[in-house]
């Protein structure tokens, strides 16, 4: 049987986005169970077989609130998981999560360019206002992914977060709509404009003649 080649939602250099299978529910319980890949993060404190985790992705996939998807390389293997959650509808905010459980793949400008897409698509398909983030305080390529992408720090939760024996801080970050017009919309534009699923839509919005 000839496997289906995924079809990508969203398109970046190095990277796409597809929705999220039922097939890769192994996976994500293999990156949920490995302490290296959960080590910054609440998620990974209690181990979780394969059917609690198929419920809590089940859950975040079929909610109205989230937009969620698998991270591939450009080779079409599933590296990551990224989304928006929590959109609120009234005050057009979300907030921005994403993990990269492929570790060969860390420290390669995945993340940044995750965010980068994900931010695009949050202000220009899902008309948003503000898109928040956090992480845990000792996590440098975090740190650095989203400082690239645009986001400004807004302040700390101190001893926010319990792991590996001591307390960490929580970082929160945001970026606005006007903010990301004003210094980025133009330049992501232009670059997610060469691949052809945002192509079409980026070329409608350009004034006629």
């Amino acid at each position: 049987m000839i496997k289906p080649k995924p079809v990508p939602f969203l398109e970046a250099k190095n990277i796409f986005l597809r929705p999220v299978e039922e097939a890769d529910i192994i996976l994500l319980a293999e990156w949920m169970n490995d302490p290296e890949v959960t080590y910054f993060m609440f998620t990974g404190q209690t181990p979780q077989n394969r059917e609690q985790i198929a419920a809590t992705i089940h859950a975040i996939v079929q909610s109205e609130k989230n937009t969620v998807f698998m991270v591939c390389s450009k080779k079409g293997d599933p590296i990551g998981f990224a989304g928006l959650y929590d959109i609120h509808s009234r005050v057009c905010r979300a907030e921005f999560r994403v993990l990269i459980g492929d570790k060969s793949s860390w420290s390669k400008g995945v993340g940044t360019e995750v965010t980068k897409l994900l931010t695009f698509y949050g202000f220009d398909r899902l008309n948003l206002h503000r898109i928040w983030l956090g992480f845990t305080s000792d996590n440098p390529r975090a740190r650095g992914a989203y400082l690239k992408a645009g986001y400004t720090e807004e302040g700390i939760l101190r001893d926010d977060n319990y792991r590996n024996s001591r307390y960490y801080d929580t970082v929160r970050l945001a970026i606005l709509r006007e903010e990301y017009y004003k210094k980025y919309y133009k330049k992501d534009a232009a670059e997610f404009a060469k691949y052809p699923q945002l192509k079409s839509v980026i070329e409608a919005q350009k004034p006629r003649s």
